[in-house]
């Protein structure tokens, strides 16, 4: 059986009524693309795991930790910094510890109250990648207030504010003597104080002025020696620890002797406006030295009372035997910015014991 042959220009006849028979739809559809085999895969990208910090000590810096997973994808990983509430960002790149852990540091210049913020960003071939918080929302560090900065801030309250003082006081003390001469010493000092509540507590200077009469040998009746000193004193308190204080004086002056000079000091266990236990002493060239152990206590406010053993030498005696009387003061808080001072004292050197005390005021501003 032979075959059957339909000539070319037959068949494009059928195809053209096939064309024209067909609905508009099917003649206007593209025509099907084929698949590309070389179509591209998904851009790589690090993975981040990071534990936020929320709160950081004052002027100390503050590392961030963070874990990386394909960190090859995105070369370049890093923090953005700045002060809490505005300001320019800046960029605090992590780096590989030996340990495997990434780390970053936001230095401790931006430490401060109210504290920083940040966000964490990676920079790869798919550009940059917010990987926790961001610009818009980034995270807060609450700033912790040191010790120091806490005990300042209490000061503050308690003392209204008022960073001066000025106080002036008067205290002295009659020894007597068996053998009926002088003995007794009359001391005054004005000073300035300025609060600082760190812990450098506070720095001051002032003047200060002695006079007295002591017998100037065994048994002298007579022709007693008239003492006297004229100075100035620079004063300074640390606080290395909350409930203890450190003072420490310079003194300058002349004295009946000529050049005066002088060194005192004090460690106070307690806060000097409460209840506390004091220890200190006193040397000053021509006029002698001096030490005192001092308790007080605040169980009856507004009072705040004190009382002292107190040795000294005190107006430059000669006389063998030490003089050594014991003192009772009292301070009354007559309004915030003023309080008045009165003492009582009782001893002897060598004889009978007799009577001595002190007044004194301090204004604060």
């Amino acid at each position: 059986m032979g075959k059957t042959i339909i000539p070319v220009s037959v068949t494009a006849a059928i195809a053209t009524i096939a064309l024209a028979a067909a609905p508009a739809s099917a003649q206007d559809a593209d025509p099907p693309v084929a698949a590309d085999a070389a179509t591209a895969a998904p851009v790589a990208r690090a993975t981040l795991l990071h534990r936020p910090v929320a709160s950081a000590d004052a002027g100390r810096a503050i590392e961030l930790i963070a874990v990386i997973d394909g960190a090859w994808a995105e070369p370049t990983l890093v923090a953005r910094y700045r002060a809490r509430g505005g300001g320019a960002w800046r960029e605090a790149p992590f780096e590989r510890s030996s340990a495997g852990g990434w780390y970053a540091t936001i230095p401790a210049d931006v430490v401060v109250a109210p504290g920083p913020e940040y966000y964490i960003v990676g920079r790869g071939a798919a550009g940059e990648t917010a990987h926790y918080a961001s610009a818009e929302s980034p995270q807060p560090i609450r700033i912790e207030a040191t010790v120091v900065d806490r005990l300042a801030e209490l000061d503050r309250r308690r003392t209204g504010g008022r960073t001066e003082a000025i106080a002036f006081d008067v205290d002295a003390h009659d020894f007597g003597n068996r053998y009926g001469g002088a003995d007794w010493f009359v001391r005054s000092e004005l000073r300035w104080t300025h609060r600082i509540s760190g812990r450098l507590q506070s720095i001051g200077f002032g003047f200060g002025a002695i006079q007295g009469r002591t017998p100037d040998r065994e048994g002298a009746v007579a022709d007693d020696a008239v003492t006297a000193g004229r100075y100035g004193l620079a004063e300074v308190r640390l606080r290395p620890h909350p409930s203890l204080f450190i003072d420490g004086r310079l003194t300058l002056g002349v004295s009946h002797e000529g050049f005066l000079r002088g060194i005192g000091g004090a460690i106070t266990f307690g806060k000097p406006w409460r209840s506390n236990l004091s220890v200190g002493g006193e040397i000053l060239d021509d006029l002698g030295p001096t030490a005192h152990v001092r308790l007080q206590w605040d169980t009856a406010p507004p009072l705040l009372m004190g009382a002292a053993i107190i040795r000294t030498d005190l107006p430059g005696a000669l006389l063998d035997a030490a003089g050594l009387y014991l003192k009772y003061d009292v301070t009354y808080r007559l309004r915030a910015a003023l309080a008045v001072r009165a003492a009582l004292s009782y001893g002897a050197r060598d004889g009978a014991a007799h009577v001595g005390g002190g007044l004194g005021v301090e204004a604060s501003f």
